[in-house]
């Protein structure tokens, strides 16, 4: 065999480590930690670098922890499970800060003053309030990394214990063989203000009146399910069905997200609908908004706008304090659920609509409205089109929350150009064992 022993010299973007051969090539490998002494097999050339696989660790980091997940090595969601979390956060980080100082955005004299302690995960296992699973012949797992073939999963380490115990007595269900049948991906999702699970069935076609029986059965006798919600493939979401009854209006049996008081100076329910979007990880979703409200300062008198708002997540904290708030989102069920937040919090200085970023600035442009902070949280592809109508809004302070630092970085080079230089930043963990990062920074103008 042609194994290479490799010293690996970091991790990067991806979590796989790198390491360069004896003729200086690239090679990377999975499942390594900065400074281990491995051999590995090469698998593939690429472009720029050998694929390998792990063989052997000669000489073991100290952070190097036994995996405890018994799907991690079929599984691949989970590519920095091997390491301490202490070493996952620090990897994470190197990540972000590497990534910004090639795209030079920063100086590595700026590293020290810019970037704060990294946010921590309050949980590193056992986070995620919601699961989504794929099905292949009545069987539920996740894909494998790379490929489209099915792992099936009795557990999984990151969701939250409620999830777990659910998830076990669905697929041990024999009355739901038909269910797991028709579905293609099943949802669970962890109501926090009830501690009940909600299933969301991704159904192949229109549920029959044994599919509905079966889940109504099902719902009574797992006490912690609080309803089973159907959703055929190009229908609408619906019914829903609880131990009682079939309903077919979903917007009024909302998931409620309670923010403690010691955060916004008063308690704070945020409520979204089945099948909408929330951040998977509540308890550092808590520690976001803190930070952010800490970012925003004195908000008194102040006008915000947040183009990429959802349910309000962060613009309802804001609207405690603000004179005014602005939320825009291109989806209407998020827009509802915002609307119905403002209201029960008692908010009239929110005004929310659905509209595309770019399409929302326009238009704000063209009414000569001015802002003093705008938030940004767009999904992984970035922003980078909303930029230039940015300095046309009048803010001089911009939050940007970023779920792929590559795309953060190539916003941040082209913010710089209209007037916006950072002037903090965060790696946030909002996904521990895997080599996801989210991170959040503070951009002024002209600072």
């Amino acid at each position: 065999m042609n194994y290479l022993q490799l010293d690996i010299e970091k991790v990067i973007k991806g979590g796989s480590g790198l390491a360069h051969d004896a003729e200086g090539q690239v090679v990377m490998v999975a499942d390594v930690l900065p400074g281990e002494k491995i051999v590995a097999e090469p698998l593939r050339s690429r472009k720029n670098y050998i694929e390998a696989r792990l063989i052997e660790v000669l000489q073991p980091s100290a952070s190097r922890r036994l995996p405890g997940c018994a799907y991690n090595q079929t599984c691949g969601g989970c590519g920095l499970q091997h390491a301490s979390y202490q070493e996952q956060v620090a990897i994470k980080n190197g990540i972000l800060q590497e990534l910004m100082l090639r795209g030079k955005v920063l100086e590595d004299n700026e590293i020290k003053n810019i970037f704060g302690p990294p946010l921590v995960s309050p949980r590193p296992i056992h986070y995620r309030q919601r699961l989504r699973l794929q099905v292949e012949e009545g069987q539920l797992g996740f894909f494998q990394q790379g490929s489209h073939k099915l792992v099936a999963v009795k557990q999984c380490l990151l969701a939250r214990e409620e999830l777990n115990t659910v998830l076990e007595a669905f697929i041990q269900s024999e009355q739901l063989a038909s269910l797991r049948e028709n579905s293609t991906a099943v949802e669970f999702v962890l109501n926090p203000a009830s501690a009940k699970v909600i299933i969301i069935l991704h159904f192949t076609r229109k549920p029959r009146p044994a599919d509905k029986k079966a889940a109504m059965n099902f719902c009574r006798r797992c006490q912690p399910v609080d309803f089973i919600l159907f959703h055929a493939e190009n229908q609408a979401a619906g019914p829903l069905l609880t131990e009682k009854e079939e309903i077919n209006s979903i917007a009024e049996h909302k998931i409620t997200l309670p923010l403690p008081a010691e955060v916004l100076g008063r308690p704070l329910n945020l409520a979204f609908e089945p099948g909408g979007f929330c951040q998977v990880n509540l308890e550092q979703n808590i520690n976001c908004i803190e930070l952010m409200l800490n970012w925003a300062g004195d908000l008194a008198g102040k006008r915000v706008l947040d183009l990429f708002c959802g349910m309000g997540n962060f613009s309802i904290p804001l609207a405690l304090g603000a004179e005014s708030v602005i939320g825009m989102d291109l989806q209407r069920s998020s827009i509802r659920s915002a609307v119905h937040n403002a209201a029960e919090a008692g908010l009239d200085n929110c005004r929310f609509e659905k509209e595309a970023a770019v399409k929302a600035a326009q238009k704000l442009i063209s009414h000569q409205e001015k802002f003093d902070l705008i938030l940004l949280d767009p999904p992984r592809a970035g922003c980078i089109e909303l930029i230039p109508y940015l300095h046309q809004l009048g803010a001089r302070q911009l939050i940007y929350i970023s779920c792929d630092p590559a795309t953060l970085v190539r916003d941040l080079a082209e913010l710089k150009k209209v007037g916006f230089n950072l002037d903090e930043a965060r790696m946030v963990d909002m996904f521990p064992q895997t080599p996801h990062l989210e991170s959040m920074v503070n951009l002024r103008k002209g600072a």
